[in-house]
Protein backbone atom coordinates (compact mmCIF):
# COMPACT_ATOMS: atom_id res chain seq x y z
CA UNK A 1 0.00 0.00 0.00
CA UNK A 2 1.43 3.37 -0.94
CA UNK A 3 -1.62 5.63 -0.71
CA UNK A 4 -4.02 6.13 2.18
CA UNK A 5 -7.37 4.51 1.34
CA UNK A 6 -9.13 7.27 3.30
CA UNK A 7 -7.58 10.49 1.92
CA UNK A 8 -5.19 9.42 -0.86
CA UNK A 9 -1.99 10.86 0.69
CA UNK A 10 1.30 8.94 0.40
CA UNK A 11 1.86 6.73 3.44
CA UNK A 12 5.07 6.84 5.52
CA UNK A 13 6.63 3.60 6.83
CA UNK A 14 7.35 3.57 10.57
CA UNK A 15 8.10 1.01 13.27
CA UNK A 16 5.53 1.40 16.05
CA UNK A 17 4.89 -0.34 19.35
CA UNK A 18 1.41 -1.78 18.97
CA UNK A 19 1.44 -3.50 22.38
CA UNK A 20 4.06 -3.33 25.12
CA UNK A 21 7.14 -5.03 23.69
CA UNK A 22 5.44 -5.83 20.36
CA UNK A 23 6.67 -3.75 17.41
CA UNK A 24 5.42 -3.79 13.85
CA UNK A 25 6.23 -2.02 10.62
CA UNK A 26 3.18 0.09 9.83
CA UNK A 27 2.30 2.61 7.18
CA UNK A 28 1.05 5.90 8.62
CA UNK A 29 -0.93 8.59 6.83
CA UNK A 30 0.64 12.02 7.48
CA UNK A 31 -2.76 13.63 6.92
CA UNK A 32 -5.36 11.56 8.81
CA UNK A 33 -2.80 9.68 11.01
CA UNK A 34 -4.45 6.31 10.37
CA UNK A 35 -2.13 3.29 10.67
CA UNK A 36 -2.13 0.45 8.18
CA UNK A 37 -0.53 -2.98 8.55
CA UNK A 38 0.13 -5.35 5.67
CA UNK A 39 -2.18 -8.40 5.79
CA UNK A 40 0.73 -10.88 6.10
CA UNK A 41 2.22 -8.78 8.94
CA UNK A 42 -1.20 -8.72 10.61
CA UNK A 43 -1.46 -12.53 10.47
CA UNK A 44 2.08 -12.83 11.87
CA UNK A 45 1.14 -10.55 14.78
CA UNK A 46 -2.03 -12.55 15.46
CA UNK A 47 0.04 -15.75 15.53
CA UNK A 48 2.04 -14.35 18.46
CA UNK A 49 -1.09 -14.59 20.58
CA UNK A 50 -2.48 -17.91 19.31
CA UNK A 51 -2.88 -20.45 22.12
CA UNK A 52 -3.99 -24.09 22.30
CA UNK A 53 -6.76 -25.22 24.62
CA UNK A 54 -5.71 -28.00 26.99
CA UNK A 55 -7.47 -30.20 29.50
CA UNK A 56 -7.06 -29.71 33.27
CA UNK A 57 -9.11 -32.26 35.19
CA UNK A 58 -12.64 -32.10 33.82
CA UNK A 59 -12.21 -28.52 32.52
CA UNK A 60 -10.58 -26.86 29.55
CA UNK A 61 -7.89 -24.20 30.05
CA UNK A 62 -5.98 -21.67 28.00
CA UNK A 63 -2.95 -19.58 28.97
CA UNK A 64 -3.25 -15.81 28.73
CA UNK A 65 -0.16 -14.22 27.12
CA UNK A 66 1.75 -12.06 29.61
CA UNK A 67 1.52 -9.01 27.32
CA UNK A 68 -2.28 -9.22 27.28
CA UNK A 69 -2.51 -9.92 31.03
CA UNK A 70 -0.32 -6.87 31.68
CA UNK A 71 -2.47 -4.67 29.43
CA UNK A 72 -5.64 -5.83 31.20
CA UNK A 73 -4.08 -5.56 34.66
CA UNK A 74 -4.62 -9.26 35.39
CA UNK A 75 -2.46 -10.78 38.14
CA UNK A 76 -2.06 -14.20 39.73
CA UNK A 77 -5.05 -14.88 42.01
CA UNK A 78 -7.38 -12.31 40.38
CA UNK A 79 -11.02 -13.25 39.76
CA UNK A 80 -12.12 -13.34 36.12
CA UNK A 81 -15.70 -13.61 34.89
CA UNK A 82 -16.20 -15.81 31.82
CA UNK A 83 -19.25 -15.68 29.57
CA UNK A 84 -20.08 -16.50 25.97
CA UNK A 85 -21.92 -14.51 23.31
CA UNK A 86 -22.24 -15.12 19.56
CA UNK A 87 -19.77 -18.05 19.70
CA UNK A 88 -17.14 -15.85 21.39
CA UNK A 89 -15.65 -16.32 24.83
CA UNK A 90 -15.65 -13.13 26.89
CA UNK A 91 -13.30 -12.83 29.84
CA UNK A 92 -13.85 -9.83 32.12
CA UNK A 93 -11.50 -8.62 34.79
CA UNK A 94 -13.47 -6.78 37.49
Amino acid sequence: MTKCPECGKTLNKEKREISPGIYADVEVCPNCEDEWVDESDYEELRALFKRKVFKVGGSLAVRIPKEIADLAGVHDGDDLFITSKDHRIIIEHK
